[in-house]
C-alpha cells in the first residue's frame, strides 16, 4: 500500500525533484554564460512545478487561502442537538452503520445511475433500490462531497455528527489523546449513549489513525475493535498484516460475532464499521475476488459489492434484525485518480453511494433531492424512528421529511465557498478553541 503511495504521489515529486537536479549539474558542468543560466532557470521551474502538482492535488493553496477570511454561515445554519430537539420511540431500534470504504454511486450502470456500462456493484445497487435511497434525480444517486468530508476521518465524522471536519493548520494536533475531539459537537454517539445504547466501532486498521479513536471514545464510549485489538485477542498471528491491518473478509466475520454479542446484551446496540479493501490505490484482491473485469480495482468493487450483500442477508436472519436499521453508507467518493481517468467518463455527478434498510419510516419524497454526507446524521435518527423538532442537526436535514437540506437552500458553489472560510464559532463551538 504504501509503495502504492509513492507511486501515484511519490514518483512525479522524486522524477522532478532528479531531473531537475540532473539539468542543474549538467548545466554547470556543459554549459557556460546564457545556455548555462537557461538550463538553471529550467530546473528550478522544473522543480516548483513537481511540488506544486502534488500540493494542488490536495488542495493545500485552496485551504491556505480559506485560513485568511471569516464567515459567519455555520453559526447561522447550525443548529445544536438537545434533549429537548429529540424523541424516542418506546421501543428503541439498533442500529448497525456500515461504511463502506469508497464507495460511490457512480459504480453502477448508467442505466441505474452510474457511470459504468456494466454495474460494478450490481448487489448494491439492488440494495438500494429495495431500500430508501435518496437521490438528485429519479434513479440510483447518494450524498455530495462537502468540504471537510472527502477522506475517511472528515467522512466519518461528518455523517455521524452533521458537521465538516475543518481543522486550521494552527489547530489543535489530534494525534495528541490529551486534547478533546470536536467537544462541541453533538454527535450520534452522544445522543444514543444517553439514551443507553451499547456501541461498538469496528475497522480492519488501526482506528488510531487520523483521529478517528479519540472521536468514537469522546463521542459515545465506543468499544473499539480495530487491528491491535483483534491482534491481542488472538484472531491471527501477531505479525499478520495485510492491506492496512486485516482484510475485509476477516471483518465481516469478526462483525457477526460482535453484533450477536451485543443482541444478546440487555441495551440496544449501534454497531458501526468501516470496510477497508476498496481503499485507494488498486484496492486490495482477496482469494474471493473473481476476475470478471480487466482492471483489479473494478474486480475489488465487485468483490465488496457481494460481501456486503451476504452480509445483509445473514443480519435479514437474525431475530434483531426486525427491530435493528441498516444504514450503508460510502464514506466519501475514491481518491483513487488513475482509476477515475481512466473509468469515470463525467456522465453523471460522482455521488457517495448510500442506502437506508429497514427503515421505521417512510420519506416524503426518495427522489429529487441534493445532500451532503452530513445530512446522514439526523436522517439515521429519523430511520430508527426518531422524532426530531425542526428536522435539522448541526447542518444536517433529515431527509425523510420535506425540509430543505442546506445544499437545496443555497446551492453547492455557495456551500462549498462558505466552508471554505473561517468561522470563529466552528473553532470556539465545535473545536473548542480557545483562541
Amino acid at each position: 500500500m504504501i509503495l502504492d503511495y509513492f507511486r501515484t504521489y511519490g514518483i512525479p515529486m522524486a522524477s522532478g525533484v532528479c531531473l531537475a537536479i540532473g539539468i542543474s549539474v549538467v548545466s554547470y558542468m556543459m554549459f557556460s554564460g546564457m545556455a548555462g543560466s537557461i538550463l538553471l532557470v529550467a530546473a528550478i521551474v522544473l522543480l516548483i512545478a513537481a511540488i506544486y502538482s502534488i500540493l494542488a492535488s490536495f488542495d493545500t493553496f485552496g485551504c491556505l487561502a480559506a485560513q485568511h477570511s471569516e464567515s459567519d454561515f455555520i453559526e447561522k445554519e447550525a443548529v445544536e442537538v438537545t434533549p429537548e430537539l429529540l424523541h424516542f420511540p418506546e421501543k428503541k431500534r439498533n442500529l448497525v452503520y456500515i461504511f463502506l470504504e469508497s464507495m460511490e454511486s457512480t459504480f453502477s450502470s448508467k442505466e441505474e445511475g452510474g457511470a459504468m456500462e456494466q454495474d460494478r456493484i450490481p448487489e448494491l445497487t439492488a440494495l438500494a433500490k429495495e431500500g430508501v435511497n435518496f437521490s438528485c434525480d429519479k434513479k440510483l444517486g447518494g450524498a455530495a462531497t462537502s468540504r471537510g468530508a472527502s477522506w475517511t476521518t472528515g467522512a466519518m465524522v461528518s455523517q455521524t455528527c452533521g458537521y465538516p471536519l475543518m481543522i486550521s493548520l494552527t489547530g489543535k494536533n489530534y494525534k495528541n489523546a490529551k486534547n478533546a475531539f470536536m467537544p462541541g459537537a453533538g454527535a450520534i454517539g452522544d445522543v444514543l449513549e444517553k439514551e443507553g445504547y451499547a456501541q461498538e466501532i469496528m475497522v480492519g486498521s488501526d482506528l488510531t489513525f487520523g483521529g478517528r479513536k479519540m472521536y468514537f471514545e469522546q463521542h459515545g464510549d465506543y468499544k473499539v475493535y480495530d487491528y491491535p485489538y483483534a491482534k491481542a485477542e488472538g484472531k491471527f498471528p501477531k505479525d499478520y498484516y495485510e492491506w492496512w491491518g486485516f482484510e475485509d473478509k476477516k471483518l465481516f466475520d469478526y462483525a457477526k460475532e460482535e453484533i450477536l454479542k451485543l443482541a444478546n446484551g440487555e441495551k440496544p446496540f449501534n454497531f458501526t464499521m468501516l470496510t477497508v479493501d476498496t481503499h485507494h490505490i488498486g484496492g486490495y484482491r482477496c482469494e474471493d475476488c473473481q476476475q470478471a473485469f480487466e482492471n483489479q480495482y473494478d474486480n475489488v468493487l465487485s468483490c465488496s459489492s457481494k460481501r456486503v450483500k451476504e452480509f445483509v442477508d445473514w443480519l435479514k436472519t437474525q431475530e434483531f434484525y426486525k427491530d435493528t436499521t441498516v444504514v450503508i453508507s460510502g464514506d466519501h467518493c475514491t481518491m483513487d485518480n488513475n482509476y477515475i481517468r481512466e473509468s469515470y467518463d463525467g456522465s453523471v455527478p460522482r455521488r457517495v453511494y448510500s442506502c437506508i434498510l429497514n427503515s421505521a419510516v417512510a420519506p416524503v419524497r426518495e427522489k429529487q433531492r441534493r445532500y451532503y454526507s452530513m445530512d446522514l446524521y439526523p436522517t439515521t435518527l429519523a430511520a430508527m424512528g426518531v422524532q426530531i423538532k425542526g428536522e435539522r442537526i448541526g447542518l444536517g436535514t433529515n431527509l425523510f421529511s420535506d425540509k430543505e437540506t442546506i445544499l437545496e437552500k443555497y446551492g453547492d458553489e455557495k456551500v462549498q465557498e462558505e466552508l471554505a472560510k473561517g468561522s470563529s464559532f466552528y473553532r470556539k463551538k465545535i473545536l473548542g478553541e480557545k483562541k
